[in-house]
């Protein structure tokens, strides 16, 4: 059942009446950003106690595996010269112990050896012999669990750094104790500087007490990103890992976008060592990320007292507020790291930010419901009538396609919106008679049509159904209908989607513009490809139409290009929107001419300039067309060139090179050139025509002021 416009209102009134307040929406907002800005913190301290947990496991390991091997050496149960035992014992460790990356001994001879695992998991070992001549020789393996190693190279005269000038071993020999080092880059596989880390070094005493060389074991800085990378904070939070140097300087050692090398360079967290030595670790302040580099700004320059306990700090980054929070390691002796953590503030308050916008409108209602209840239902009233503004506006555009009418209780909107739909049903019924475009410019104006037009270039395309009108005499009423609108609509179909206007159906025949009532650019290219593109859809046709029993039908087409009068003719009451004028008529001349000719697409020179950097084309001959003092060049349209074949090509070339000697009273060279296109394509009608001509122009030459000009299609 439908309600009057008056009965609305009337509901209006009376639901006025209903009151109520609802005024919690603060003191829920309070409480909810308290409970949301409490779980921030405690993701934050989550995230910090894992990170740290699996830092101080990584730390644990290393200096256990560098412990016990020191252990071993001194009691004498390996001999460091062992080469073979020694770095089969680190092989071992690294496959039982994940988290490290390296274990090496260096001794002061310059004897080194390791065991490494690279980032796909695979391990090898390497031996660096001192040799008598002060140079070095190195061997590396490939180990395999279980399987003999096998050579991986051989390199007698190294390169390879000694271990005593490495500054881990400098470093542990001067401390006489364990150490941890700052972040550098180990000597990897062969004799190249290639993965980041840190390294517990430990300076190794033989059963007698003596020094005999520094043991580390080590685990990249690549493996702890991977782990960062893991730890979720949002979809915009993020994880490091800081390092301060002896001399002050703060390094981004861990970051989630440094899982792998590649990624590395990406945020730029590596850059050259100052001793051009592989690379280190960027300073925190020029790391390509600026939420590293903002989160440090805080904290001030010097981080040397930074407690083991949770800070939280607030930054900007990007347009974007960050809640943070810092601490330090905290391990007696270890590694002088910072552990950062910072989670987008938009993404812990967001949903209570929209929550208290919910809560303010609830409680603005609650205090006026029925001013709410008025405004919601004359918001939906106000819906609807929108709905049908928004559809008359686009008829105001002549855009007419077919929509559900609005669906209101509304009476009066209801029979509105309906006759809405009816004004376009009749709309588009009146756009089959007239162009679409045309309508549009008229209604973009603002102005009635009237009287009148202007000169125009434009470009006329008239076709004409060969051979229809006498067989539309054999068929019935109803199958000529049905033939000649399937024709009709393929046929308009392309000009329109070329852009072009049709212009009227003179029976079978049709008159297309391109360039009024607006151009689309090189109008006379969309013309001609659309007469292409019809004689395709004609063969289409025409092979459905032969299952039928009908005979072939083939297109006669004329495309000319030049100024016209377009506009408005007529009488005030009638208008007729069409072109007038020279370049309309030479249009349907050429139209005609093909049923001389026997071709099915005529252009003017003026239409062929205008496209020969496209499209394909070949002179047919020169004619006087009546209305013009002077005659035109005409060619037929062959195709696109960038379709055609070579030696369809080549034909249209051989029938230019003929016309040349023709218009050069060249009469026996030209009658041999079409001779020969001839002898090629027996069934070309113009090149047996202009043979025809120039064998009786041999006979009879024409006058001497003759300009090429032929009879045989004047009209």
């Amino acid at each position: 059942m439908r309600i009057s416009f008056r009965a609305t209102l009337l509901t209006l009134m009376l639901a006025v009446l209903l009151t109520a307040v609802a005024l919690l929406g603060t003191a829920a907002y309070l409480y909810a950003r308290f409970a949301v800005q409490d779980l921030g913190a405690q993701v934050l301290t989550q995230a910090s106690e894992r990170v740290e947990q699996h830092v101080q496991h990584a730390l644990d390991v290393a200096e256990d595996e560098a412990d016990t091997v020191g252990r071993l050496i001194t009691e004498g149960w390996i001999d460091p010269d062992d080469e073979k035992r020694l770095s089969t014992y680190f092989a071992a460790a690294l496959e039982a112990r994940p988290s490290l990356s390296y274990m090496s001994f260096g001794m002061p001879s310059g004897k080194y050896y390791h065991a490494f695992r690279d980032k796909n998991g695979d391990l090898s070992v390497l031996w660096l012999t001192p040799k008598d001549d002060g140079s070095r020789y190195l061997r590396e393996f490939t180990v395999v669990p279980g399987e003999t190693w096998s050579k991986l190279r051989d390199i007698p005269n190294s390169k390879r750094t000694p271990p005593y000038e490495r500054p881990y071993y400098l470093a542990a020999y001067k401390a006489e104790q364990p150490i941890w080092t700052e972040s550098y880059v180990f000597l990897g596989s062969g004799e190249a500087l290639d993965v980041p880390g840190v390294s517990r070094a430990v300076p190794a005493v033989g059963p007698d007490g003596e020094f005999v060389g520094v043991l580390t074991a080590d685990f990249d800085l690549y493996a702890l990103s991977r782990f960062l990378r893991d730890i979720k904070l949002g979809s915009a939070g993020i994880s490091f890992l800081l390092e301060v140097t002896n001399d002050g300087a703060r390094r981004v050692i861990a970051h989630p976008a440094a899982a792998d090398p590649n990624e590395a360079k990406r945020i730029d967290l590596t850059q050259p060592a100052p001793d051009g030595g592989g690379r280190v670790t960027i300073r925190a302040e020029d790391i390509a990320d600026p939420r590293v580099a903002n989160f440090l700004k805080p904290l001030g320059a010097d981080l040397t007292g930074v407690p083991a306990s949770l800070q939280d700090i607030t930054f900007e980054a990007d347009g974007r507020t960050y809640l943070g929070s810092y601490r330090h390691l905290g391990r007696e002796g270890g590694p002088n790291w910072i552990i950062g953590m910072a989670l987008p503030e938009d993404e812990i308050f967001g949903d209570v930010q929209r929550m208290a916008q919910l809560m303010v409108y609830l409680g603005l209602g609650g205090v006026l419901v029925a001013a709410a209840l008025s405004v919601l239902l004359s918001k939906r009233i106000a819906g609807y009538l929108r709905a049908i503004a928004d559809e008359t506006r686009r008829i105001g555009q002549f855009r007419l396609d077919p929509k559900p009418p609005v669906q209101s209780r509304i009476r009066e909107i209801s029979t509105l919106a309906t006759a809405v739909e009816e004004m376009k049903t009749g709309l588009r019924s009146f756009q089959k008679y007239v162009p679409a475009d045309l309508v549009r410019l008229l209604l973009e104006s603002g102005e009635e049509a009237k009287l009148g037009g202007a000169r125009t270039e434009i470009t006329v395309y008239f076709s004409d159904l060969e051979g229809f009108t006498s067989m539309s005499e054999t068929l019935p009423p109803d199958t000529l209908v049905e033939i000649l609108a399937r024709y009709l609509d393929e046929m308009t179909g392309q000009i329109l989607h070329h852009g072009g206007t049709v212009d009227k159906f003179i029976g079978d025949g049709i008159m297309a513009l391109w360039g009024a009532p607006r151009s689309h650019g090189r109008d006379a290219l969309g013309a001609c490809r659309a007469a292409l593109a019809n004689r395709g859809k004609l063969e289409s046709l025409c092979e459905v139409w032969a299952k039928e029993g009908f005979p072939p039908l083939r297109t006669r087409t004329g495309i000319h290009t030049g100024s016209a009068m377009v506009g408005n003719f007529g009488s005030p009451d009638r208008l007729d929107y069409t072109a007038i004028g020279d370049t309309v008529n030479v249009a349907s001349r050429l139209e005609g001419l093909n049923q001389i000719y026997g071709t099915d697409i005529l252009i003017s020179d003026v239409t062929r300039r205008a496209v020969d950097d496209v499209i394909v084309t070949r002179p047919i001959d020169k004619v006087a067309v009546k209305g013009r003092q002077e005659g035109i060049v005409i060619y037929a349209l062959i195709g696109e060139r960038a379709a055609l074949s070579e030696d369809e090509i080549a034909l249209a070339q051989a029938c230019t090179e003929a016309m040349d000697l023709y218009f050069s009273r060249e009469w026996e060279a030209a009658a041999a050139a079409f001779a020969a296109i001839l002898k090629q394509k027996p069934e070309d009608e113009p090149a047996r025509i202009m043979r025809a001509r120039c064998e009786a122009f041999a006979k009879s030459p024409p006058p001497a002021d003759w300009d090429g000009l032929s009879q045989t299609g004047k009209q």
